[in-house]
């Protein structure tokens, strides 16, 4: 039973956003920021996100040269160029937006591991084609760092470092954020899971489940940023789900390579975190099994990752897997993020193709610049 005071107040909000990852945090803080007189609300059924924000490898990055190269297959160069920009511009939104220190910015370097040995030819091409958006060389040949990194010289013949990626904090990072959006007036409802809304003439209604049974919010616009999950909300986006394997070691007793690091066309990734090195990817083979919105381990995923880590990543070092989690993505037939109106009070914002710390803030603040166009 609801009383007169949560009646008339607390259940009315001007914006709820649905889903407390990088995206919804986004969204709804700036909306908040610009305009501090409304009230605003994130609804999350977990703790945690329930996507990837959370359990991604805090890689600040927009793509290998293979990575882009196949990308390329399907976009054009402008379109890639574009996208490209987004991430990286998407990179520097986060970083400026929540401080370098509170996110642990390291500017580290991302490397390319190359197994034929002729990488480093495609460098002064991709240097060119690069150029007018970064005005200097973003990729060199690194190959001279193979022994000190400790990779396998019999397997690994190449490697090239991109000088604009670096890592971060994933839990500092949704933490900041957080704390944010809190200081800016945003309200959040944690384990909160919306069985299913409806749009009436002045807004939307909001049901969502608690302990008493359902409860109905109102809110004038609301917006859905749960990624891969918004499926069940918006059957028609074009959105098909990813799901990501990571793996980290237990502390180690000697120095992990610094960097972050990919391979196998940015389907694989890994880094330090700390004294330890976290590992994942490997969902390109089995495409279909991981094309889920369910968490789990896939077998052949993480046998496939543990030994690249023990047969060139670390070979002939002491080391054990200590525990392993999956996160949830969200692709379509275009890389390109996806905003969705679908009706006039709701907005979407989703799609992120694996690249949800490089885009998500600036993609979350294009949405809060929408609601806000739209705002009574």
């Amino acid at each position: 039973m609801l009383s007169y005071w949560e009646k008339s107040t607390l259940i009315h909000h001007d914006l709820i956003v649905i889903g407390s990852g990088i995206v919804g945090l986004s969204a709804a803080l700036h909306y908040q920021l610009a305009h501090p007189k409304k009230k605003v609300a994130v609804i999350e059924r977990g703790l945690f996100p329930s996507g990837a924000s959370t359990k991604n490898a805090g890689f600040v990055c927009f793509g290998s040269i293979s990575e882009l190269a196949e990308n390329a297959r399907t976009d054009s160069q402008d379109e890639l160029l574009s996208l490209v920009e987004k991430r990286y511009k998407g990179g520097l939104e986060l970083r400026q937006l929540l401080g370098d220190s509170r996110i642990n910015y390291r500017p580290v370097g991302g490397y390319e591991l190359d197994f034929d040995g002729d990488l480093h030819e495609r460098v002064e091409a991709y240097n060119d084609w690069l150029k007018p958006l970064f005005n200097e060389p973003v990729f060199c040949d690194a190959r001279d760092k193979i022994p000190s990194f400790g990779f396998s010289q019999a397997k690994i013949k190449g490697l090239v470092k991109n000088q604009f990626e670096g890592s971060i904090d994933t839990g500092k990072m949704m933490d900041a954020f957080a704390r944010k959006a809190r200081e800016a007036g945003v309200q959040f409802y944690t384990q909160t899971e919306v069985l299913h809304y409806q749009e009436q003439t002045h807004g939307v209604e909001v049901t969502v489940a608690t302990t008493d049974g359902p409860l109905r919010l109102f809110t004038y616009q609301l917006a859905l940023c749960t990624n891969a999950f918004t499926k069940a909300l918006l059957p028609e986006a074009d959105l098909e789900p990813g799901r990501g394997l990571v793996l980290i070691t237990k502390p180690l007793t000697w120095a992990p390579p610094q960097g972050t690091f990919h391979y196998h066309s940015g389907y694989n990734y890994f880094r330090n975190a700390g004294n330890r090195i976290l590992l994942g990817g490997a969902r390109h083979l089995d495409l279909k099994g991981e094309t889920t919105t369910k968490e789990g381990i896939n077998t052949l995923l993480k046998e496939q990752l543990t030994e690249d880590l023990k047969s060139f990543i670390a070979p002939s070092r002491p080391l054990e897997i200590d525990y392993a989690w999956s996160g949830i993505m969200a692709f379509g037939k275009e890389k390109a993020p996806l905003l969705l109106h679908p009706s006039i009070h709701v907005h979407a914002a989703v799609r992120l193709g694996g690249m949800g710390v490089a885009l998500g803030t600036g993609l979350g603040k294009e949405l809060a610049q929408r609601l806000g166009a739209t705002t009574s």
